[in-house]
């Protein structure tokens, strides 16, 4: 299995999982959240849903990343499936920069962390988490966004 980073009980984050490994994350996963774009799929992705696995595709290019409306989109999403008690794996291609972006914001999202504690956590799992200033500078339009509610 891909190693995925747990960034709490129920959501995790990692590289894309190869298609022989998807029977084992199926295991241990109820939905996912694809990042990547259509053209870097290796497989359908009714191969999740022949799982069981519940799926999310929201396309972000490579080394870029999410407007903040995407984003709000993607960690509603995670919300309500954590909220039925459903463990979620959220990929990107290498599980850097697209996927650490969102995992830090789901950190901010859902346990009220500041953008530092956050990124602090989720690249003490995976230290190439957020690559780009892009992904740096939507985590801080979330944050404030978050701080002004």
């Amino acid at each position: 299995m891909p190693s995925a980073r747990f960034v709490d009980d129920n959501v995790a984050f990692s590289r894309m999982p190869a298609l022989e490994e998807m029977d084992e994350v199926a295991g241990t996963f109820d939905a996912v959240v694809v990042l990547v774009e259509g053209f870097e799929l290796p497989y359908s992705l009714d191969e999740w849903r022949r799982r069981g696995v519940e799926v999310f595709h929201s396309p972000i290019q490579d080394f870029s990343a999410p407007g903040l409306n995407q984003l709000l989109g993607i960690l509603r999403w995670i919300e309500a499936k954590t909220l039925e008690n459903k463990k979620v794996l959220i990929h990107c291609l290498g599980g850097c920069g697209r996927s650490g972006t969102i995992a830090t914001a789901w950190l901010m999202y859902s346990k009220g962390l500041s953008l530092e504690k956050a990124l602090r956590k989720v690249r003490s799992l995976r230290p190439c988490a957020v690559e780009t200033r892009e992904q740096m500078g939507v985590l801080k339009e979330l944050e404030r966004l978050l701080r002004s509610r």
